[in-house]
């Protein structure tokens, strides 16, 4: 008799959130750009938060689907281990900024705990929690935030919600609609600019508030060829991003 040969399943390949990947990297290099235009760059200091930002999107990104879904102990575990840093700062030096990152995560993990990890909510929280690592991270690099990093944090923080609820909206199997986008935007518009008139920042509000007036007419991703048209929104939006921290950067050091 003929042996059956085991057939070996082929390993399943742990999931990236490319979004998530790309917004963590993009915050870091902001906040590296922001720290070396305050100040003197501390070797030691960048040399740590390099580390943990390299933990944080090698764990995290990865991990993320599971912690909403069928979570492990070991989970929890690894979200305590990359959460940790954060905790030190917000129990060593609580300032008011700190709500810019505290909020999100309330909304995220509240979202998560109700089985809505993986809804619209969650995910904008989810994108806001990254993006505001970016003062925390200034932090720990050695530097005292100022009036203008703040103001570039709000700005940041803002067009990330915005960004993100454009993509929720965009999607066809979700009920809100993408001009919702663009009403976030133009509510939050007239407090950040009044607030970074000061620091010349407003500069940066530019391009958003463009997109945010033409996304008013826009509707539904059709369902046909649905990855390839996410795929290249979110193309359009990491450049779109990448143009706005470097144009904050170069505003930081004028």
């Amino acid at each position: 008799m003929q042996s059956r040969q085991p057939v070996q399943s082929r390993p399943r390949s742990s999931h990236v959130d490319s979004g998530a990947f790309s917004a963590i990297i993009v915050t870091y290099a902001l906040a590296l750009s922001t720290a070396a235009a305050l100040g003197d760059l501390n070797p030691a200091r960048i040399a740590l938060v390099t580390l943990l930002v390299a933990a944080n999107a090698a764990s995290l990104v990865r991990v993320h689907l599971r912690l909403v879904s069928r979570p492990r102990k070991s989970d929890y575990a690894l979200l305590l281990i990359n959460v940790a840093p954060y905790l030190y700062i917000l129990y060593a030096a609580p300032q008011p900024w700190l709500a810019l990152s505290v909020i999100p995560l309330a909304v995220f993990l509240w979202e998560a705990l109700h089985g809505r990890g993986r809804g619209g909510v969650a995910n904008v929280a989810g994108t806001a929690l990254l993006a505001s690592a970016y003062l925390p991270w200034l932090v720990m690099m050695g530097e005292k935030p100022s009036l203008a990093a703040i103001n570039a944090a709000s700005i940041w923080l803002a067009y990330h919600v915005f960004s993100a609820i454009y993509v929720e909206g965009k999607l066809p199997f979700r009920a809100i609609k993408p001009w919702a986008a663009s009403i976030w935007w133009l509510l939050v518009l007239p407090p950040l600019a009044y607030t970074s008139m000061s620091t010349g920042l407003y500069l940066a509000l530019a391009e958003p508030t463009v997109r945010a007036v033409y996304s008013l007419r826009e509707g539904k991703v059709n369902r046909s060829g649905l990855r390839d048209r996410v795929r290249r929104i979110g193309t359009a939006l990491l450049l779109e991003s990448i143009t706005i921290a470097a144009l904050l950067s170069i505003l930081l050091i004028k």
